[in-house]
């Protein structure tokens, strides 16, 4: 009985003893200097400096585009980010009406074609384009 209460009284000094250097440690550590990043990093979440184009190209995205696109990744649709510009407003602006079912590859440019251009006019397009390519 006597040995382990020897262990148990050494073994909660050490952990104290411990405990209490971790502790010192912490308080007086200061960071090596060849360990600070040389690049700043921001402290902003999201995208910063919008003009305002931007600001409202990106709430048509995000209404309109976020479902099925992402701006830089695939998704159900491709990327958008640095789109080309004729092509876009090509695609949303042509007044054709008719999906033809037949042609699956082309099902989204119908579908685009006739959900977005009643929806959008070309002030709006051209500042979905430009958050786009921001």
């Amino acid at each position: 009985m006597k040995k382990i209460r020897l262990i148990l009284l050494f073994s909660v000094s050490f952990i104290m003893l411990l405990a209490g250097f971790i502790l010192h440690q912490i308080k007086t550590n200061t960071s090596p200097t060849y360990l600070v990043c040389a690049i700043p990093v921001p402290m902003f979440c999201g995208t910063p400096n919008l003009t305002e184009n931007q600001e409202k190209g990106r709430e048509i995205f995000n209404s309109n585009c976020a479902a099925c696109h992402k701006k830089y990744a695939k998704s159900t649709g491709p990327a958008l980010q640095n789109v080309d510009s004729l092509v876009v407003v090509k695609w949303l602006r042509n007044r054709k009406n008719k999906i033809d079912s037949t042609k699956i590859e082309e099902y989204g440019i119908d579908y685009h074609r006739i959900t977005f251009s009643k929806v959008l006019n070309k002030k709006e397009i051209i500042d979905l384009i430009e958050y786009c390519n921001n």
